[in-house]
This record gives structure tokens, sequence and C-alpha cells, in this order.
């Protein structure tokens, strides 16, 4: 046979020879990502074994609004029928508050710290508030009640219902969050992302530039209706192969 046949056959052979290199090659790799995803998945069911059990209490929205007390926390409801106008009445000391209460409680056998930011206070003996900051709470101990709040002027929340009516975003919100973990550098970390909005106000019937607190619908119940809030928010775990070297264990696929 002639000499271009063979060359051309040790030419395929080779080629041959090569992807089967690359083929174990691949199998390797793939065999290599099964074997760390299930140790990862094998670490990370152990953590979330250990992990404190912490639980988050959010109570339903204070229905009505509160008005707004410059020296301390929300002190009662503005009068039945109370209307506003614009534009002179948009700004000032006119505010309704935003509120839910949360309670943290440490169900595990070690002491957790918890960091809240956000829009989430705590109130003194006086109902003073103040920023909630960092809380420690001991094996079987409840926080204090702390307050998602904020407080808006009725032209912010005029803008919330106006932004609802177009279907688009609200652009008021209440955020805060709260971060739970115990001392083990290889450990978990627990979040919770804290949303309350709504639109509380709306216009009044037939009267141009007035609005006033959502009444009672007789088929929808109280104005709390009309707020956009969460009484189990959705947990986010971080798991550490190491906290003090700022290591994380991979999330798993998808998550």
């Amino acid at each position: 046979m002639s000499e271009t046949f063979w060359t051309a056959v040790g030419s395929i052979g080779g080629t041959l020879a090569f992807g089967g290199v690359v083929w174990q090659g691949y199998l390797t790799r793939a065999s290599l990502k099964v074997s760390q995803l299930m140790t990862a998945d094998a670490i990370r069911s152990r953590l979330d074994s250990q992990a404190p059990g912490v639980t988050l209490k959010l109570s339903p929205p204070q229905w009505e609004p509160q008005a707004w007390n410059s020296t301390g926390m929300p002190c009662n409801t503005w009068p039945p029928g109370q209307t506003w106008h614009f534009p002179a009445e948009q700004e000032g000391a006119n505010r309704l508050v935003l509120q839910q209460v949360l309670v943290l409680e440490n169900l595990s056998n070690r002491r957790v710290q918890a960091r809240f930011e956000g829009d989430l206070v705590v109130v003194d003996d006086d109902r003073r508030p103040s920023a909630a900051g960092v809380l420690l709470l001991e094996p079987e101990e409840r926080s204090p009640e702390v307050y998602l709040q904020c407080d808006f002027t009725i032209k912010q929340l005029s803008e919330n219902f106006t932004a609802e009516q177009a279907g688009q975003a609200l652009p008021h919100k209440v955020l805060g969050s709260v971060t739970v973990e115990d001392d083990r550098d290889n450990g978990s970390t627990d979040r919770w992302d804290l949303v309350l909005t709504g639109c509380p106000v709306q216009p009044v019937p037939d009267r141009e530039g007035l609005w006033m607190i959502a009444p009672w619908h007789l088929n929808e119940g109280s104005g709390v209706r009309t707020l956009d809030y969460s009484l189990l928010p959705p947990r986010q775990r971080i798991h550490w192969v190491s906290r003090a070297k700022g290591i994380k264990l991979p999330a798993p696929d998808g998550a």
C-alpha cells in the first residue's frame, strides 16, 4: 500500500490516542467534581446539624399607622377621618409610621450574637428609640421586642400609591436585616432580610388633592390589606470553612 495511506492511518491513530487522553482527563475532572460536591454536601449537612436553632418571629404590621413623634416612639393614630391636602400639607409633621415588631429566640445550647441593621430599633423605659445594634442571646433566651419601622411623609406614601396604580415598584420602603452567628470558626451564619412597604393612604373619592388613611373595606377588611410585608421572611445561610480567614463553603449549584 502506498506510503500516503500509512501516513494517514498513523495520523488517525495519533488523533484517536490524543482523544482518549482528553476523554480520560474529562472523566477524571468529572469524577473529582462529583467527589468535591459530595464532600461539600457532607460538610454542609454537618454544619446545618450543628447550627444554633434561632427563630425570628414577626408580628403583623400595626394598623392604623401611628403619627410620627419627634420625642420618641409613635404615640397614637391620627383622628378618624383625618385628611391631608396637597401641596400645602405634603411635608412637615404630617408623617405616618409603618411598623412591625420582631422577636428572636435562641433555642440552642450556645450563646449567639444577633446584629440588626437598617430600620430596626429598640426602646428604653421612656419609649425613646435607638438603633438595635448588636445583642447577645444566651441559650433559651428571647430578645426584647425589636421594631422594624420608619416614618414617611404623606407625599411619599402617596407616591407609593401612584406607583402601585402604574404597576411599578414602590419607591418608599422600611428595610432591615438580622444576622445571627455563634463563635465557631467552622460554623454558619444566618441572615434574614426584612421589607415593609405599602399604600396606607389613598385619594379621597371625588375630592381632588385630598388624601386619607385607607378605610375598612366590606370584603377585604382593614387597611392592613394595603401593606406588603412578611411574617416568615426567608432565611439565608452561609457555611464557613473558616470564619477568621473569610473562607466560605461554596453554595450548592442552583442556590
